[in-house]
């Protein structure tokens, strides 16, 4: 059972509004404790953030909070696979105006595309579209390197004033980062931003970070787990021996969660309880949620209360 703050932080809400929706929309109903005091439980928290997620994407919520929750899933899938006019060509577009140096559309056009796009929508079909057409663009000679690097800076710096963009009033309980000789760090940025609209709070490191210092940083926030990128088959080798140390470091209960290219090679080679690899982003969602309401999550979410 998560007491008010607790299940605001969880659910990404402040407490007011977590309160607003109670006592105006019967959003939720929470149990009371001895002392009257709220209480929610995983289901209720659940709840609570499919109802923030909606209301992000302009739902009222007088409209959501009479609704089952099996309603609230189901206008979650919808504004998943709504159509979003011209997205499919937007891609194209955009590195189009990368390959004249008109710097200033490609970043109306995406910051635009953040905006209003839900995330698993911007991810899936605009950003990994767009890094995959650099790379054949790239190959085939129409892209300079100097136009590689500008696409990578500005998606860099939308994504981490995306990450960044609200204060810091929750204890970091998901960091992400790579290992040591990995520097591409796209579908890390992609992968937190998937974090973040799940409502988990979400310290972004960066790129290149020593186990040991991953698991000091882990040790001292109390974080719930460690999410890592490794696409350079070059460096899977070292990777190995820095998970290694990692496991050896982490405390014990703190999963890892792979993504890039060598995910699966190297968890598979790790053979370790607390390794996993995750070809899917939407699955960090629910990897979230699970973790969120295990009973390290708990405590965590309560110590941060």
């Amino acid at each position: 059972m998560f007491p008010v703050k607790a299940a605001a932080e969880l659910s990404g809400l402040s407490p007011e509004t977590l309160r607003a929706w109670e006592r105006r929309h019967a959003a939720v109903v929470p149990l009371r404790d001895d002392k009257g005091r709220r209480l929610y439980d995983a289901a209720m928290v659940e709840r609570l953030t499919r109802l923030h997620r909606l209301t992000d994407r302009g739902h009222p919520i007088r409209d959501l909070a009479g609704l089952e929750d099996a309603a609230l899933d189901q206008l979650l899938e919808e504004s998943r696979h709504a159509g979003y006019g011209g997205v499919e060509t937007l891609p194209e577009r955009m590195l189009d105006a990368i390959a004249d140096y008109r710097v200033d559309v490609f970043d109306r056009d995406l910051s635009v595309a953040i905006a209003t796009l839900p995330m698993s929508v911007l991810v899936s079909r605009v950003v990994m579209p767009l890094l995959r057409e650099v790379g054949v663009r790239w190959a085939d000679g129409r892209l300079a390197i100097a136009q590689e690097r500008l696409v990578s800076s500005l998606l860099r710096a939308r994504f981490l004033s995306v990450l960044n963009q609200h204060p810091r009033e929750q204890r970091p309980r998901l960091l992400f980062a790579t290992l040591p000789g990995e520097p591409h760090e796209l579908g890390l940025l992609g992968a937190a931003l998937y974090a973040h609209d799940a409502g988990a709070p979400v310290l972004y490191l960066g790129t290149e970070l020593p186990a040991l210092e991953l698991a000091r940083v882990a040790e001292r926030l109390q974080v719930m787990a460690v999410a890592l990128s490794s696409v350079d088959p070059g460096q899977a080798p070292a990777a190995l021996a820095e998970l290694r140390v990692l496991d050896e470091a982490l405390a014990p209960g703190v999963p890892v969660w792979l993504g890039g290219a060598n995910a699966r090679y190297l968890a598979e080679a790790l053979a370790l309880e607390r390794v996993q690899a995750l070809t899917d982003p939407a699955a960090l969602s629910r990897l979230i949620r699970r973790e969120a309401t295990s009973p390290r999550g708990r405590r965590a979410a309560r110590q941060a209360a």
